[in-house]
């Protein structure tokens, strides 16, 4: 199951021993936001340029931050790679799906 937003952002903090004020001016944030990102509520990151940062700053994807998991575009570019082609023409859709309950 993936991990949300900010439980991903806390594991990362507490890796690096990091202080929400430490994020926050590393990547140039209010602590205030940091702090909502930790939050009950699930918030993310409004701006693309401040996930960019902080995928940045703590050296992973923006897809890893969000999901928690391994960003799926690396296996496929690790795939492809390794694999030659010799014919046609390949179209290839990677979906984030959500799984669980029914209604």
């Amino acid at each position: 199951m993936s991990k949300t937003f900010g439980e991903v952002l806390k594991q990362l903090m507490s890796e690096r021993n990091l202080s929400v004020s430490q994020l926050a001016k590393a990547i140039n944030c209010p602590p205030k936001t940091v702090q909502e990102w930790l939050g009950p509520h699930g918030r993310v990151p409004r701006d693309l340029d401040v996930l960019k940062r902080l995928a940045q700053h703590f050296n992973c994807s923006t897809h890893s931050l969000l999901f928690g998991e391994e960003d799926p575009r690396g296996i496929l570019g690790d795939i492809l790679e390794k694999t030659e082609i010799h014919t046609g023409l390949y179209e290839i859709t990677i979906k984030k799906v959500k799984t669980g309950g029914h209604k």
